[in-house]
């Protein structure tokens, strides 16, 4: 009997080896649990490696370990556009408050949309054109120098208004901040060439007095991009300065009273370049 027990005991065992060999599925009376065959997890992992962008070290570089992932594949097309508003009210400010009589107002608007295509991972060329409008308005201000009354300065009832054009080819590389492709961070070089028109208000009164400007330069434009949605991206970015040559010229009429040329170098926080924006991804 001992025998044939054993026999009995090594046929179970060799069943339910087969069994679990065959089967796909595990079923417990609340869940089922899938097991993925062995060629889909492959599949995934090639995927997932192919996300990762390596960068090879070169020369005394120390390889730190630190990988970008893919966020924007090669020949990828990219359509969208930005916008900025700053708004400054003397009401808001404790600085301006130390003018006396200070009633004054400034606000700046800006649409600018872009069109570009990857070259190759996470880089991108593109063009975009821009549209910006600035409207300055002085109720009253008074300033009075020192103790004298003979010094001093009085003006209300003045508006400026500036719209200027602008076209730039522009350079954005992305740094990809996790595999799934959701979250980024951005450069973007643009190569900028400007020109606008100034016009001045005086009592209600406009002047026959203009500026004519035209500006061009290289700024940059960092910033940080998210996906929302699989083909839509949201995107908000700051300017940090950049260099400038910049060209005024003062009309009186037909006849050019004086003008000016300055080429500037500034590299700071700007924070009334501040953009938000909507990216397309075609």
């Amino acid at each position: 009997m001992r025998f044939i027990e054993k026999i009995t005991y090594l046929i179970l065992i060799a069943l339910f080896a087969a069994t679990t060999a065959n089967a796909t599925t595990t079923t417990s009376e609340a869940d089922s649990v899938v097991v993925a065959p062995a060629k889909e997890i492959k599949a995934q992992m090639i995927d997932s490696a192919a996300r990762i962008i390596r960068v090879p070290s070169e020369g005394a570089r120390i390889n730190r370990g630190i990988y970008q992932y893919l966020f924007i594949p090669k020949g990828q097309m990219l359509a969208g556009a930005t916008l900025s508003y700053a708004h400054l009210d003397s009401d808001d400010s404790q600085f301006l408050l130390m003018i006396d009589g200070l009633q004054a107002e400034c606000s700046m608007t800006r649409i600018s949309p872009f069109f570009g295509v990857s070259y190759a991972k996470n880089q991108v060329l593109g063009a975009r054109f821009a549209y910006q409008m600035i409207r300055g308005k002085v109720d009253n201000v008074s300033i009075q120098a020192g103790d004298n009354e003979d010094y001093t300065f009085t003006l209300s009832n003045v508006d400026l208004l500036q719209r200027s054009y602008a076209g730039a080819l522009f350079h954005r590389a992305y740094i990809g901040l996790d595999l799934q492709g959701r979250f980024a961070l951005y450069n973007e070089t643009r190569v900028e060439f400007a020109f606008g028109h100034n016009q001045f208000n005086f009592g209600g009164e406009t002047l026959n007095q203009y500026t004519k400007n035209r500006q061009v330069g290289i700024t940059f434009h960092p910033g940080v991009a998210v996906c929302i949605m699989n083909n839509v991206s949201m995107h908000a970015s700051v300017g940090i300065g950049g260099v400038r040559l910049s060209d005024s010229r003062v009309f009186d009429g037909e006849q050019m009273l004086g003008k000016r040329t300055a080429l500037n170098a500034n590299f700071r926080l700007n924070l009334l370049d501040i953009s938000l924006g909507i990216t397309l991804h075609l």
